[in-house]
């Protein structure tokens, strides 16, 4: 079933732009962007895609450091002006620190009479606000809605007088070829950025210990980052076998990637709502994670995934052993995980999205 079929309303008569960052920009937010506008536009809105991010000036790094911020913030003013004529709600993605830019920015259409919306990301929400809670909650209060992807990060905002609505990611869930998955085989997979938040350090550490244990055993990074060519050259002086960098991929590709793999590692310090465990959980992957930030509003533990504490390799390493010896267990938690990919669905999320909107089913007629 496609977007557009699994959609039960009709979204003819609605206008949004979408702003935010997309791909070829990496990170969850660029593809949650991309995802939402195909399918607001697989049912009927009309969408203008608002892109955060300038590309060409990224690539200049003599240039980023003090010419991107206000370029940025120049480049959405000019957007929002000569394209306000094309659309009736405003939906921001922001995040943190210079993340919150574009909330600040999107302020500009109330003038316009648009309907503004804001869906924050990310997972430094309650340090973002102890330091600015004052500025941010001025802005966020002029909109008409706050989404949050998790609880965990509502009650942040909620305790700084603000009232956020749930409203998750949207997940492509067709997309992703459902393997049941039990008994397994040692083929771990990672995919995140190569930064210290997601500590991929932790699932090297990890796996070097499952090699000794299971000399088959692989494991593939997937992504890029600041910590790759150092992450690379630990490899080397381990000479632990059986480690691929796959590099950063697109969209289109992951689902043969997840496909291939038996056991999903997540070594976050840092996170909200991740799409890669969402994704991993639509493949049927038996997720072993930590319970940073938000995510055991997505994953609990023995129900669903396997999660230990940030950081704790040995618990980390413990859960995959008992993956592998367990085909029973690794079969629960991959069906498990597969139904509750299945709340990211379009159809899911549209109702939630439409009330932020404003819309009621008139309107959507």
């Amino acid at each position: 079933m496609d977007v557009h079929e699994a959609s039960s309303r009709d979204w003819r008569h609605v206008r949004v732009a979408i702003l935010g960052p997309f791909p070829p920009r990496p990170g969850g937010v660029s593809v949650q962007c991309a995802i939402l506008s195909d399918a607001l536009e697989s049912s009927g809105a009309q969408v203008t895609r608002i892109n955060t991010d300038i590309p060409w000036l990224r690539i200049r790094r003599d240039m980023r450091r003090w010419m991107f911020p206000t370029a940025q913030v120049a480049h959405l003013i000019r957007n929002l002006r000569t394209t306000r004529d094309e659309w009736d709600i405003l939906h921001v993605h922001g995040a943190s620190w210079w993340g919150f830019m574009p909330a600040v920015v999107g302020l500009t259409a109330r003038r316009w009479g648009k309907r503004l919306v804001i869906t924050y990301h990310g997972g430094q929400a309650a340090a973002f606000m102890a330091r600015y809670g004052g500025l941010a909650r001025a802005t966020l209060m002029r909109y008409h809605a706050l989404l949050t992807l998790t609880a965990t990060q509502a009650a942040i905002f909620k305790q700084y007088g603000l009232s956020p609505t749930v409203v998750p990611n949207v997940v492509p869930i067709e997309r992703f070829h459902f393997r049941p998955r039990g008994p397994i085989e040692p083929r771990i997979l990672w995919l995140r950025h190569f930064e210290p938040r997601y500590r991929p350090e932790d699932a090297l550490a990890v796996f070097s210990r499952i090699h000794e244990r299971h000399a088959s055993a692989t494991l593939t990074f997937v992504g890029g980052g600041s910590l790759q060519e150092r992450l690379k050259e630990q490899v080397r002086q381990m000479n632990v076998p059986g480690v691929r960098f796959a590099g950063p991929q697109p969209f289109a590709t992951l689902p043969a990637i997840y496909d291939a793999a038996d056991v999903f590692l997540n070594t976050s310090a840092i996170d909200n709502l991740p799409l890669t465990l969402i994704e991993a959980s639509a493949s049927g992957l038996p997720i072993v994670s930590t319970d940073a930030g938000a995510i055991p509003d997505l994953i609990r533990d023995g129900e669903n995934g396997l999660l230990a504490p940030v950081g704790d390799v040995e618990a980390l390493t413990s859960h995959i052993l008992t993956l592998l010896n367990s085909a029973d267990l690794a079969r629960r938690l991959s069906l498990a995980a597969r139904s509750n990919a299945m709340r990211f669905e379009w159809r899911q999320v549209a109702p939630l999205l439409a009330q932020a909107y404003g819309l009621d089913d008139a309107s959507l007629a």
